[in-house]
């Protein structure tokens, strides 16, 4: 079998940048939770570094100007993976597991004390989980690249955008997490049940 190079991508989704304007929806896919890491703060209970839980996860914008990137693969850390795990950073044990699919409104705090800069992932409305499920559909679900990306890459290259595929639907099957599938993101720079993809 033959090896196919992978497309040069940034590293993560910049939550960060997709967040600066408002709230958005994305997608998730649970690869597997990688080992404990130091924080960049010291818990004043305990005098040691704050627990960071990596998760490494596919994920797919829902909405805003980038809605159909996809990324495979990418390592989340920080606020982000409260919600990825199912449990806050003192809970070793996730709640979620590998292959699990997630719907998230992901968000900036807006409370007195809370860094303006970190994203959490918020549990979406009914009618918002309905839409994330849709238009993941419609992008075309883990199978990417999507018709999205293809267009963004043949705007970028020059060329005609090819006819966009039939979505595929995706398998629930979880992932095999030895070997996450290739990234890939076009041009950009920068669950549970088979019924119910993104289902609690």
């Amino acid at each position: 079998m033959g090896f196919d190079k992978p497309t040069r991508v940034v590293d993560y989704v910049d939550l960060k940048h997709e967040t600066e304007h408002g709230p958005r929806l994305l997608a998730f896919r649970i690869l597997d939770f990688l080992p404990r890491e130091d924080g960049d703060f010291i818990d004043r209970a305990t005098g040691r570094p704050t627990n960071v839980w990596p998760v490494l996860a596919d994920c797919m914008i829902i909405d805003g100007p980038n809605a159909g990137q996809l990324y495979r693969g990418k390592t989340y850390r920080y606020a982000i993976t409260n919600a990825l795990r199912g449990a806050d950073s003192n809970e070793p044990t996730p709640a979620t597991r590998p292959g699990q699919q997630l719907g998230v409104k992901a968000e900036r705090p807006k409370g007195k004390g809370q860094s303006r800069d970190a994203v959490y992932g918020n549990e979406p409305s009914d009618e918002e989980l309905e839409l994330i499920e849709r238009e993941w559909r419609r992008f075309g679900g883990w199978d990417g690249p999507t018709a999205a990306q293809r267009a963004r890459a043949a705007e970028t290259n020059g060329a005609a955008a090819p006819a966009a595929a039939e979505p595929v639907a995706a398998s629930t099957a979880p992932a095999a997490t030895s070997a996450p599938a290739a990234a890939t993101a076009g041009a950009q720079t920068g669950g549970s049940g088979a019924r119910r993809p993104f289902g609690r």
